[in-house]
């Protein structure tokens, strides 16, 4: 790999292209900028790291074409660097954009180069679909058929006789997979129904593998383990290919990698052979961390951090590095602005003035702006979990409610486009659900059996039972529809929508005619109708948009101020859990203490100006001393 030497100069046009009016680089950005061999880069939250990673690529492009045709390779988890190429970085887009570059999702890299590739191989045919009801199907004939799956059907029947949860062999089927470490599991469970070694597993295994050489189906869990074993199997010759190919790789939020993409990415690319950089923060993996089954991402030694942050004031980075988990400093670039994180104590009679309180300190500190981001968050919001919930500071909370993305037709239409594209049909079929559940909504039908609105797992149910053949056919010729653009997949979706409400007698007339103008709004990203846009508390004083949402949904964003809320689960606090980080207590041998610091960790780093978080009077007297000096304290309970 080539050590290209970046001038000072290099560095002054692009903070110009890329940074605010006066801004620069921090010290730690220019050593990621000037470094070209491979490494682990350790980013806070706030710093900027995208930009760094944009400036890098503006780097390369001026140096561009590369020997031997050579190109670089960005992936993340989400397309985000697209996106940001084609907003900030304009004109090198085209450059950027084509081959031998390759600019896209983690998954979908591994799908079209490693787990596509060896599955055509193994099965002789393309995969033709990612179907679970269809696998379950298959899985229950087989059994029925065949003496040799007596294993399987016995241990399916003997746990479907103590199930709550399921009825049919069929529903049971369609949520068993087989692990990273081969045994065969059921979803949402820790431990395994059957070991690697059983019978009734490798007759599953039998079942898989001749579903996908026959049929060329296979199910979306099952897929993670031919990727995995795509990985094992995967030769130098063929890793050697990537090697040639991409001479510069960057992975974004590589905490968040599963350990079947951590594994392809070092079975892929020789480190040694090409500059291979990896940027994230193993403080804010809360994806694999939550269902203890990846060990986090622990940069390699000699990393390169980026610990100055661009986001927050220095009385916020004080707070919030005792979550770091090396205590590492926090340099802000904001420095010290006078206004101290406020804590907000309450109990039972008083847990209603928190919001009130927290307006109040908006007020105080003369916090006001008609485009400011105002959010609360909070860790748990499931209803049906027992202890203190985000819906409890406020009654209106709506635990169940949609994304804004799944507010407009277009962005829903784009989506499907987008899976299609990229060969994921069961990913395409998961979003025509959630279509028509935002359609049923607007034209106010519900569940006969439940009462409730329709869910992506409800209305599948629906499907199965009212429409199964007409659906399967409607996902059969969305695979096979060319070209694959808005017009033609508009086009068969109003169609297949239409008939579908005119075979159950729900509609006679075009069914478009009736959805609100602002979901099918082509023209603008949806501004949600205030009528029907939930979880946004609209401030009596100022009309602030306060909004509620839980703190996987705010990972990212920056707010102007943030208000944590304390949250309960199995039995504890998410704030007492955190309380030994300070040196209140010890840190006890559960994964959900490192879990919460996490959570706290991501949710309080994101105001710009002002955090405040709401604690319960047992929890605040248990680490009074930890507060006193760092915080503002409010006692809501006087």
């Amino acid at each position: 790999m080539k050590e290209w030497e970046i001038t000072d100069q290099e560095i002054k046009l692009t903070e110009k292209l890329l940074l605010p009016e006066g801004a620069h680089f921090s010290e730690d950005a220019k050593n990621v900028l000037r470094c070209w061999h491979s490494t682990d880069v350790a980013a806070c939250p706030g710093s900027g790291k995208t930009t760094v990673l944009l400036a890098k690529l503006k780097l390369l492009a001026d140096r561009m074409p590369f020997a031997n045709g050579a190109g670089i390779c960005v992936l993340s988890h989400t397309n985000v660097a697209v996106d940001e190429i084609k907003k900030r970085l304009s004109s090198y887009a085209d450059k950027l954009l084509r081959y031998p570059n390759y600019i896209g999702t983690i998954q979908s890299f591994i799908d079209k180069f490693v787990t596509m590739p060896y599955l055509r191989n193994i099965a002789g045919q393309r995969v033709q679909a990612v179907d679970d009801f269809t696998y379950a199907q298959y899985v229950v004939n087989q059994m029925q058929k065949h003496r040799k799956y007596n294993s399987l059907n016995f241990m399916i029947e003997t746990k479907l006789k103590t199930s709550t949860q399921f009825k049919t062999k069929i529903e049971y089927v369609q949520r068993l997979y087989i692990g990273n470490d081969g045994a065969l599991y059921m979803e949402k469970q820790k431990r395994a129904l059957a070991g690697s070694d059983k019978e009734s597993t490798k007759r599953y295994k039998e079942i898989l593998d001749n579903l996908l050489k026959k049929e060329g189906i296979i199910r979306y869990k099952d897929a993670y383990a031919y990727a995995k074993a795509a990985v094992d199997d995967l030769s130098e010759t063929y890793t050697d290919l990537f090697s040639a190919r991409f001479k510069y790789i960057f992975i974004d939020e590589y905490q968040d990698c599963d350990e079947i993409q951590r594994q392809a990415m070092d079975a892929i690319f020789n480190s040694t052979r090409c500059t291979v950089m990896k940027i994230g923060d193993s403080d804010q993996a809360i994806y694999n961390s939550s269902q203890d089954r990846t060990p986090d991402w622990i940069p390699q030694v000699g990393f390169l951090p980026i610990m100055t942050s661009n986001r927050y004031s220095q009385e916020i980075a004080d707070v919030i590095c005792n979550l770091k988990k090396d205590k590492t400093n926090i340099i802000t670039s904001v420095g010290k602005t006078g206004i101290k994180p406020v804590l907000l104590v309450f109990d039972t009679e008083s847990i209603g003035k928190v919001i009130g309180g927290y307006i109040s300190v908006l007020e105080k500190k003369e916090l006001f702006d008609e485009n400011g981001i105002y959010k609360v968050i909070g860790a748990v919001k499931k209803e049906s979990l027992a202890g203190l919930k985000v819906g409890d500071y406020w009654s209106e909370f709506d635990a169940s409610a949609k994304k804004q993305e799944e507010y407009n037709y277009w962005i829903l239409l784009d989506g499907i486009i987008v899976n299609l594209l990229e060969g994921k049909l069961y990913k395409a079929e998961g979003i025509v659900r959630k279509l028509l559940c935002r359609i049923f909504h607007y034209t106010e039908i519900t569940n006969s059996e439940s009462g409730k609105e329709f869910s992506v797992v409800t209305i599948k149910k629906f499907l199965d039972s009212e429409y199964k053949d007409e659906y399967h056919q409607w996902i059969s010729e969305l695979s096979k529809v060319r070209p694959i653009d808005r017009k033609t997949i508009d086009c068969l979706m109003r169609q297949r929508i239409n008939e579908l409400f005119k075979m159950n007698g729900l509609e006679s007339d075009d069914v478009f005619k009736k959805l609100p103008n602002y979901f099918l709004d082509g023209d603008v990203i949806v501004d949600q109708d205030k009528k029907i846009e939930k979880n946004v508390f609209i401030d009596p004083l100022r009309g602030r948009r306060i909004k509620f949402d839980t703190v996987h949904g705010v990972k990212g964003e920056t707010h102007d101020a943030t208000l944590y809320l304390e949250t309960e689960q199995n039995g504890a606090s998410d704030l007492s859990r955190i309380l030994p980080y300070y040196g209140i207590g010890k840190v006890k041998a559960s994964n959900l203490y490192d879990y919460s610091r996490k959570l706290a960790y991501i949710g309080m780093s994101r105001p710009k100006k002002l955090l405040c978080v709401a604690m319960k009077g047992e929890t605040y007297e248990k680490g009074e001393k930890v507060f006193v000096g760092d915080w503002e304290i409010i006692d809501l309970r006087t």
